[in-house]
């Protein structure tokens, strides 16, 4: 297959794609430190301007600040990864790019501003209404569904940043999603408990997992690849292992928000299968075709074995001192350690679901071998 020289606008994308994921980054961090110390509800009023803080500096609570710019960097976030799918998206038809990826963000800030702030402080369901809740959702969810068809119907442009235009608007929607989820947690808290805590506190990782497949999706749009194909077993391989990750977390914010006893056995149950699947992994690497992955492999367990140590570490001080369970951090250390272990545990989805899509295209090839010709396939051919 011919290869295509990397265009400008595929430059911009893969630039958008990284500064989203670091954006986020610090999303999910300020989200950590808000459980880890339990400050979630110190405002239970949402939503709110991005620039409510600069009228609201007055309060002295340092939970306040961490909530509120939690929520501004939820905003940055939201326009990062806008600006990565209109990127990805700029050479598409307008009528299934950028016409319906706009619509979206009009739904959903028609569906946010449905809500009477003041009226919510006593009645927070008869504060909203109905019809422009609704009505902004079914935009919303219509103008994506839009997006998505021109996808499947190949309508979306070239066949050049294929997948990486599939990853920035699954993206796109996820993020939606957790700002809506974080957004409901605060809104309806005393409806729901920490339910909405739980799923929003998982929910992220995997928003994290997505923003950073694209940027990789994105940044291997530079490079050309040899004709032969991964060996697909290992590429079933690292899928299962991207599930039992996936498994793995949602047992994981179960024992964080909530510390329930059954969550906290599979957890330990999982990261036993989960080392184990990855000595496997490590050993499937060796195989023809599969060698270029071993560094990534590598990297996994290195993450692995600081995650296990963290992880240890974090359930002795919350659950092994034979004091009562605290919710909430009682020292710094403690703090570090709680914080440290969720991050580094979305970091090991993110690397797991790189691997996994890594594993689907074959070694690159050296950069003084490249060659315009036949011997050599794109990424968009590469997944044919």
């Amino acid at each position: 297959m011919t290869s295509h020289p990397t265009s400008g606008g595929s430059l911009i994308v893969t630039r958008l794609a990284w500064i989203a994921v670091a954006i986020l980054t610090a999303l999910l961090t300020l989200g950590t430190l808000i459980t880890t110390y339990r400050v979630g509800m110190v405002d239970p009023i949402w939503p709110t301007e991005p620039w409510f803080l600069l009228n609201n500096w007055h309060e002295p609570s340092a939970g306040y600040l961490i909530e509120h710019i939690h929520r501004v960097a939820g905003y940055l976030a939201g326009l990062a990864i806008l600006a990565t799918v209109l990127a990805a998206w700029h050479k598409a038809p307008i009528v299934v790019g950028w016409i319906p990826l706009l619509l979206i963000s009009v739904g959903i800030a028609i569906s946010m501003t449905s809500i009477d702030r003041v009226k919510a402080r006593v009645d927070p369901i008869g504060a909203v209404n109905l019809s422009s809740l609704y009505g902004g959702l079914a935009l919303a969810s219509v103008s994506f569904l839009v997006v998505l068809s021109g996808w499947f119907m190949r309508a979306d442009g070239n066949d050049s940043g294929r997948y990486t235009r599939l990853a920035a608007l699954l993206a796109y929607g996820a993020v939606i999603v957790q700002g809506l989820l974080g957004g409901l947690r605060v809104y309806l808290n005393a409806l729901m408990g920490d339910t909405l805590a739980t799923i929003h506190g998982g929910f992220g990782q995997c928003v994290m997992a997505l923003a950073t497949t694209t940027a990789v999706l994105a940044s291997l749009n530079h490079y050309q690849f040899a004709e032969h194909i991964t060996a697909k077993r290992m590429t079933r391989f690292l899928g299962f292992l991207l599930i039992a990750v996936l498994m793995q977390l949602a047992w994981a914010v179960v024992v964080r928000h909530q510390g329930s006893g059954w969550a906290q056995r599979l957890h330990v149950l999982f990261a036993v299968l989960i080392s184990g699947g990855l000595g496997m992994a490590a050993v499937m690497a060796r195989e023809e075709g599969a060698r270029h992955l071993r560094p990534i492999i590598m990297s996994l367990t290195a993450v692995l074995l600081v995650q296990v140590a963290l992880g240890v570490e974090a359930w002795m001080g919350k659950f092994g001192t034979g004091m009562p369970v605290a919710p909430e951090a009682r020292t710094a250390m403690e703090a570090l350690l709680r914080t440290s272990h969720s991050l580094i545990g979305a970091l090991f989805l993110s690397m797991a679901a790189s691997a996994w899509v890594r594993s689907l295209l074959p070694a690159i090839v050296p950069s003084n071998c490249h060659k315009t010709t036949n011997s050599h396939a794109t990424t968009e051919g590469a997944f044919q």
